[in-house]
């Protein structure tokens, strides 16, 4: 009779707490190339929209993903890679919110690293 007990009792605390769940973020390093003549203002542009993607692309094929982190690397012909934008978000502010500009962090000294390195001569 314990044991019958024993067995209902670990049945129904399984029903009541289930096993968690595995959450975790997803990391994304994406690198966007700096076109000869490009303005840095299209380059930005550029990041947001490949951040954006990225972020939707990631939440939406798996579920358990609650954060992504992305990290947009700009680099110019002289192979200089200076990162433009990191977009952090969670899955609740990203269907609250899905605008890249809302959530990303951008770098000021990025569009001097890499417009000064192209111009330069030596």
């Amino acid at each position: 009779m314990l044991l019958g007990t024993s067995g209902a009792l670990w049945l129904t605390e399984a029903l009541i707490m289930p096993k968690a769940s595995y959450a975790y973020t997803s990391r994304l390093n994406l690198f966007l190339a700096l076109e000869q003549d490009e303005p840095y203002g299209s380059l930005v542009r550029r990041a947001n929209m490949a951040a954006r993607a990225g972020a939707q692309r990631s939440f939406d094929q798996d579920l358990l993903i609650t954060e992504v982190v992305i990290i947009v690397t700009g680099e110019n012909s002289d192979g200089i890679s200076v990162p433009v934008l990191t977009l952090r978000v969670s899955r609740q502010e990203w269907s609250q919110q899905p605008v890249t500009e809302y959530w990303a962090t951008y770098f000021r000294g990025a569009q001097t690293l890499l417009e000064s390195s192209s111009s330069s001569s030596f």
